[in-house]
């Protein structure tokens, strides 16, 4: 064996070693689902192959199978591989807020419809008064899409706004079940959805990161941050304190005399 084979073989294992090593790293990208620079490892590899088809085809043109067939796997898998890491490795996940309605609403209809479960603030998402929740593309849309159980992980009210805000939700929506957290004690710092598909729980995560931007993370408990997030929902909601009926009817009484 010459210096040329050995060369030759030595180049091929280290290709093979290192696509491999890319592979686990693109799968690993895609279950965890998060931005990371990685991306840019696989952007530079699929320019690279690319490229050196459209050189190989310029420079070393011959009229055999073996060049034909080099071109070619060049080319389509620099392109798939261009195309995979847009597609699930270089995700938008940040998002102005007029962005995320859409967003969030895809997201809650694609659901079973028994309960979906919602990380809330004091819930002005939906709006501050009656009349912009009325115009609200996720209030309106999570209200006609007629859950039997809606959970609401929430502030407990401070002001009369916020009261009404929570009464006109109670007297719409009567599947609506609001438990209180402490956000002085323990904030929660997340916003969010919980929904179940096809008997799993998938989850969207959302939390402000300045001004009108927010963060997304869209996930599921097969994942470790989904489970994460799932054992939270549940210990917060088993310590939130409930609603209480004396609440319920000074909060829907000030909306209805609103």
């Amino acid at each position: 064996m010459n210096t040329a084979e050995i060369t030759q073989i030595s180049l091929g294992l280290g290709t093979i070693a290192f696509g491999t090593f890319l592979g686990a790293i693109g799968n690993k990208l895609v279950a965890i689902n998060a931005q990371t620079k990685w991306k840019w490892a696989f952007y530079i590899l699929s320019m690279i192959s690319i490229l050196a088809g459209i050189l190989f085809s310029f420079l070393y043109f011959e009229s055999t199978f073996k060049y034909y067939l080099t071109v070619t796997l060049l080319l389509t898998s620099g392109i798939l591989l261009l195309i995979f890491t847009r597609k699930a490795l270089d995700k938008k996940f940040v998002y102005r807020t007029i962005e995320l309605d859409p967003i969030i609403n895809s997201f809650t209809s694609l659901s079973d419809k028994s309960e979906i479960k919602l990380f809330g603030g004091d819930l002005d998402f939906f709006g501050n008064a009656p009349v912009d929740m009325d115009q609200n593309r996720q209030y309106g849309y999570l209200k006609s899409l007629k859950f039997r159980k809606i959970s609401i992980i929430c502030e407990e009210p401070r002001n009369p706004l916020t009261k009404i805000r929570y009464g006109k939700i109670l007297h719409e929506m009567n599947c609506v079940e609001l438990k209180f957290y402490n956000p002085d004690e323990a904030d929660l710092m997340i916003r969010g959805r919980m929904k179940t598909l096809n008997g799993v729980e998938k989850l969207m995560i959302y939390s402000k990161i300045e001004s009108g931007k927010y963060q997304t993370i869209e996930t599921d408990t097969a994942n470790s941050n989904g489970a994460l997030y799932n054992n939270i929902w549940k210990l917060v909601w088993s310590l939130a304190n409930k609603i209480s009926d004396q609440q319920k009817q000074e909060y829907t009484k000030l909306f209805s005399g609103n």
